[in-house]
């Protein structure tokens, strides 16, 4: 087992590979020399007739490429240091994949995956501060899969990453020293939108985003209280239903989602207003980072520490 959570989804894509019958090409910037795309490709193995490029910082024509590969039914993976150089391919996503979209058959296509790290430590310089996944996929719409937990890595990476049409998975920068976050995996939907970890009476928990592990421990922090959690974490996919989150808030009649993106317009945002919408019956809140719009000259600390918070709210309407 590897040792940290980076290192446990590039053991995962080296057995995703292995169970592919067909060629693979895999591409990045030092991603078999140097730094190793600062540690997020390090152990990348895959097999003796897979491709694996070391290439130039050009995103616009990588995302160009990975789409004519996909055209002529190969896989290509392109693993990118941070989300800020995904902006140089947007064109690519939307207007490129629309066109794609508009004029071939999908079962004629082969795959295109981007694997990337967000910058969620917080401001670090330029080109090294976006964290805003939800955005990215509204733009494009194409799935975004945020890696918070060994089980849903496992099951992204397994059937996402070397599968057909396009896709964005992604890790969080916080995250890359830190050990696996294991946890059972109660349910999923199909399309893997939403994960559910734990069951409860009491309150609805959801994660966005990489707040899993904060959400982790307001759930456990409540247990210890005597208080029960349904908890989920829900991925960027779109036009993906809202069923078992909203099944789950009308049965427990609160909801509480931890959102640790910086859109301003998020995920949770659209989540309340579909429960609102059905009923007005569920008491909800949104701890999400407050401050948009810091940007401090040199290296500034990001942490989202929410967790006290949430739990007193959780308690407090339950007294």
């Amino acid at each position: 087992m590897a040792g940290n959570h980076v290192q446990r989804v590039i053991e995962e894509i080296n057995a995703a590979g292995l169970a592919v019958d067909r060629p693979l090409v895999v591409a990045g910037e030092n991603i078999d020399s140097g730094s190793r795309i600062g540690g997020m490709a390090r152990g990348l193995e895959l097999k003796a007739t897979d491709c694996i490029m070391n290439v130039g910082n050009c995103e616009l024509t990588h995302c160009g490429i990975g789409f004519g590969m996909m055209l002529d039914g190969s896989h290509f993976s392109l693993f990118m240091k941070q989300l800020d150089f995904l902006f140089l391919g947007l064109d690519q996503l939307v207007n490129t994949f629309q066109f794609i979209r508009a004029h071939r058959e999908p079962e004629l296509l082969g795959g295109f995956t981007i694997y990337l790290v967000v910058c969620d430590q917080g401001h670090q310089g330029a080109q090294s501060s976006f964290n805003a996944l939800g955005d990215v996929a509204s733009l494009t719409r194409l799935p975004v899969f945020c890696l918070n937990a060994v089980a849903d890595v496992e099951e992204v990476v397994q059937r996402e990453f070397f599968g057909t049409g396009v896709r964005i998975v992604a890790i969080s920068q916080r995250q890359f020293g830190m050990d696996p976050l294991e946890m059972g995996l109660v349910d999923r939907s199909e399309n893997l939108a939403n994960f559910q970890y734990r069951s409860g009476e009491d309150v609805t928990v959801v994660s966005c985003n990489f707040a899993l592990r904060q959400a982790t421990t307001v759930v456990d922090e409540l247990a210890g209280a005597g208080v029960t959690a349904d908890l989920f974490h829900r991925n960027f996919v779109p036009s993906a239903d809202w069923n078992p989150i909203r099944r789950s808030a009308k049965q427990t009649g609160r909801l509480l989602v931890l959102d640790d993106s910086r859109s301003y317009l998020k995920t949770a945002d659209a989540l309340l207003s579909e429960i609102a919408q059905e009923s007005v019956d569920v008491r909800s809140r949104i701890f999400s980072r407050r401050d948009l719009c810091s940007a401090d000259f040199g290296v500034t600390a990001d942490l989202f520490d929410v967790q006290d918070e949430a739990v007193a709210w959780v308690l407090g309407g339950l007294r």
